[in-house]
């Protein structure tokens, strides 16, 4: 059999893309190496306790009065979440002023805030929103090919080449609001001196009207429905099936796997990033490929804590959903120290602060989560992995304890670690970042979709995390719609 379409990965992008294609008719294979769907929306089973690896967000998801583009696709392939909207309640901890912040609330709560702390803030924090609403439907316009009136849209236009930084210097916001309103940097993994403002002004935009969201089952149970929706509509799916070839006949393309079998397809998607899949599969000399990629900034890799307590959060102390030490909330200043081991910059969640079911009863999962700027980890060798797994752990938890006065220490049941080396080895990221590939300067998500007609590698589409739109499950599920719309417009109605 010839497949229509193969897909490299059932990663977020990957199935995304089978769904699409499969909903259209078209015989689609994904190829997934791992035994289960995902890539870093899976989960971790240690004794009683499943860890959830990602996924304690949904943004752009929203909930009945505000529908997020995530939930309208999912709804069109008949795909139902049990969901629940999550307000900001986050505790914050700068060590530079020796400050300690309570976040709660909705965006006008958080906004307020803001207001009290440094009168005057509110015009240009009100004035934001409001333009982050014009660039959101500037972006819609420009998704769709249709022209973007700059009469109407005039501040997508102003400030398509600004940083976050300069953009929100330039609506008059005080300096120490801008870092206040703007330390969520460290979920998107690009600095404010370095991120477009159209992608911070975004991933506001989610926040603040289409709502974040949690799953109220595992991110294992998602991946599966997304998985077994997609097969429903006559698409096929092969786990433990690890593509180790991709090469061009004058006829089709021929896929084969590690288990020496072959497989053949019109056209292929890789999820991997074409860094690897060029280094890797194809093993090739791309040129144009080796532009593309040199000229982008792989995103910060890290290190993730999973703790199993064996006390409910109320028991431990534990009251916020999100905890975050910063060393400054000068995001420029602080990326500049994540660049060693023992940097002071780290981020927790306490899944069961918003679902109790996220662990069996009268218990806790704690995550600690610190990210390194340039290769911070390259010291790490097979010698000393399973040292440096040990240190990495029990400093986040120390850590953790010293920042908010909570002892977790004597409560530790169980406990996960994962490295960039185990990231690799799973999603086949490149150099264990979470993020693909950091939005900064021209290699933003606008820029990406722009230049894609003229960038666009003839064989092959990638989507995914590392694709146009940038990291988080929201934007790596939307690239594989995105994407393949394309495919199929290219097409036309006959499928040709």
């Amino acid at each position: 059999m010839i497949y229509d379409y193969i897909i490299v990965g059932a990663g977020m992008g990957g199935l995304s893309a089978g769904l699409n294609l499969a909903s259209h008719q078209k015989k689609t294979l994904i190829l997934e190496k791992n035994a289960l769907p995902g890539g870093l929306v899976s989960n971790i089973k240690k004794g009683r306790f499943e860890f959830d690896t990602s996924l304690y967000d949904l943004y752009d998801y929203g909930d009945d009065k505000s529908t997020g583009t995530l939930k309208e696709l999912l709804t069109k392939y008949d795909i139902e979440l049990e969901t629940k909207v999550i307000p900001f309640n986050i505790r914050l901890n700068e060590l530079s002023t020796k400050s300690n912040y309570i976040i709660r609330g909705d965006m006008d709560a958080f906004l307020t805030e803001l207001e009290r702390l440094q009168a005057g803030s509110m015009p240009s924090l009100k004035k934001f929103i409001q333009i982050s609403q014009e660039i959101h439907e500037a972006l819609d316009l420009l998704k769709k090919h249709k022209n973007i009136p700059e009469e109407k849209y005039p501040n997508f236009y102003k400030y398509l080449d600004f940083s976050t930084l300069n953009g929100l210097k330039d609506l008059g916001m005080p300096l120490d609001t801008i870092n206040r309103f703007s330390f969520l940097w460290l979920e998107i993994g690009s600095p404010i001196h370095k991120l477009s403002f159209i992608d911070f002004s975004e991933f506001m935009y989610k926040l603040t009207f289409k709502k974040d969201v949690i799953l109220l089952n595992k991110a294992l149970d998602f991946t599966l429905k997304l998985a077994n929706r997609y097969q429903e509509l006559g698409g096929r799916i092969y786990y433990n099936s690890f593509v180790t070839e991709v090469t061009k006949t004058p006829s089709f393309y021929l896929i084969k796997t590690k288990d020496n079998l072959e497989y053949k397809a019109k056209q292929v998607i890789f999820n991997p990033s074409k860094r690897y899949v060029y280094k890797n599969l194809i093993m090739e000399d791309h040129k144009e490929i080796n532009r593309l990629e040199n000229a982008r900034t792989l995103s910060p890799n890290g290190v993730v804590v999973y703790l199993g307590l064996n006390r409910s959060c109320e028991e431990l102390g534990l009251k916020n959903y999100k905890y975050y030490q910063v060393k400054t909330l000068n995001s420029e200043i602080n990326a500049s120290t994540m660049t060693s081991l023992e940097h002071d910059t780290f981020t927790g969640i306490v899944p069961n602060v918003v679902n109790e079911l996220a662990s069996p009863k009268n218990t806790t999962i704690l995550v600690l989560k610190k990210i390194f700027f340039d290769d911070a980890l390259r010291s790490i060798n097979s010698k000393n992995y399973a040292e440096f797994k040990e240190y990495i752990a029990q400093d986040l938890i120390t850590k953790f304890e010293e920042a908010f006065k909570i002892d977790i220490q004597e409560y530790i049941e169980e406990i996960a670690v994962i490295t960039p080396v185990s990231l690799s080895k799973y999603t086949n990221n490149v150099n264990g970042s979470f993020y693909g590939y950091m939005l900064k300067g021209y290699d933003n998500a606008i820029n990406r979709l722009l230049t894609y007609p003229e960038e666009e590698i003839k064989d092959f589409t990638f989507v995914g995390g590392s694709s146009l739109f940038g990291a988080h499950v929201d934007n790596a599920f939307y690239s594989g719609y995105y994407l393949t719309e394309e495919l199929l417009h290219k097409e036309g109605p006959n499928g040709k």
